[in-house]
């Protein structure tokens, strides 16, 4: 008898998880296949992230089962990972330099995709020769650095239409607040020109401060001093302010003309964990406040990967998977005029 219950049991389980699952797939919404705007893709070199050919597994994220030991280098650990991923099906890294922008533009091509694109100044040039119908050149900013532009030559290269956006801004990679008083000038230009803005913000590479000392993480929060000052500032956070869920619905409650994107998040966190965070912007109701952004350094796949993880979301509607992936970035970059091919 006990045995008898206990099948029966399990064919009642597996009948309702069945249901479970159909009933899933007819409440998600239809994807959506039109034009997409991509606010976050690096024309780089295949070796940015080191040596070329790693790939990472997108579902799980790149710390899943990583058992590391504080007395290993943790940069070798994460290539030795990238060269032995622990999935079936993971993103492969481009080969090398013209490999990587080959496959970028075929998986841009594939899927009706243009972006912008930011970069060494020679790999956005050479990107833009082989496909000028894909990409908005931007300029990506690290103060520190000695060859920084000023904010006179990054405003002058915008008046010629040579920049489309100062994105990304990376001084989080030296611990610098976007409040810090050298940043003064370039967001009062940024705001009288009105050139979008894109600042890297909350998450970095997994175990950023070995891979980069002077790394920190930076909340949404440290924008309000910024958006005070500048209020016409049109600005976005890239990886929409992840982990900082509540500080990133604080600030964007706060300050309307604030704006996301989504880069990173489908491959750098487990799915689960990324359509949680995505769906607590969207309950909060900014839906209307999300771009995409693919953020594909190495892997041209990631595109595909983080369309899909758009379209995959249950929580989401057509008419907010249209949002996302094209409209709001259209409306925030002042783009009505394309509508894809």
């Amino acid at each position: 008898m006990t045995r008898y219950c206990s099948s029966a049991m399990a064919v009642l389980a597996l009948v309702l998880a069945t249901g479970a699952a159909a009933g899933d797939q007819l409440d998600r919404s239809p994807p959506y296949e039109g034009p997409v705007i991509d606010v976050h893709l690096h024309a780089d070199s295949a070796s940015q992230n080191g040596p070329p050919g790693q790939s990472i597994c997108p579902d799980q994220g790149p710390l899943d089962n990583m058992r590391f030991d504080a007395r290993d280098n943790w940069r070798e650990a994460l290539v030795e990972r990238g060269f032995d991923p622990p999935c079936d099906a993971p993103l492969v890294g481009a080969a090398n330099d013209d490999a990587l922008r080959d496959e970028t533009i075929a998986q841009m091509r594939a899927r009706n995709v243009r972006g912008f694109a930011s970069g060494p100044a020679e790999f956005v040039e050479d990107w833009l020769n082989a496909a000028p119908d894909l990409f908005w050149p931007t300029t990506k900013f690290y103060l520190p650095s000695e060859g920084a532009p000023t904010p006179e030559e990054i405003a002058a290269a915008a008046r010629a239409g040579e920049t489309f956006a100062l994105a990304e801004i990376v001084n989080q990679y030296a611990g610098m607040s976007p409040s810090d008083p050298r940043m003064d000038a370039y967001w009062k230009m940024a705001e009288e020109e009105q050139l979008p803005v894109g600042i890297h913000l909350g998450l970095g590479p997994p175990g950023s401060v070995a891979l980069y000392p002077e790394f920190r993480a930076v909340s949404p929060l440290e924008l309000e001093p910024v958006l005070r000052r500048y209020p016409r500032l049109r600005i976005f956070v890239m990886h929409a302010g992840y982990p900082f869920l509540d500080d990133m619905k604080a600030m964007l409650y706060l300050y309307p003309q604030l704006m996301v994107g989504t880069g990173v998040l489908q491959f750098q966190i487990p799915r689960l964990e990324y359509h949680a965070y995505l769906e607590g912007l969207v309950k909060a109701g900014f839906a209307d406040r999300i771009m995409f952004g693919s953020d594909q350094m190495v892997w041209p796949g990631a595109i595909g990967e983080g369309i899909d993880a758009i379209n995959e979301a249950p929580f989401l509607t057509f008419a907010q998977k249209k949002a996302i992936l094209h409209d709001n970035a259209a409306r925030f970059f002042d783009l009505p005029s394309w509508e894809g091919e």
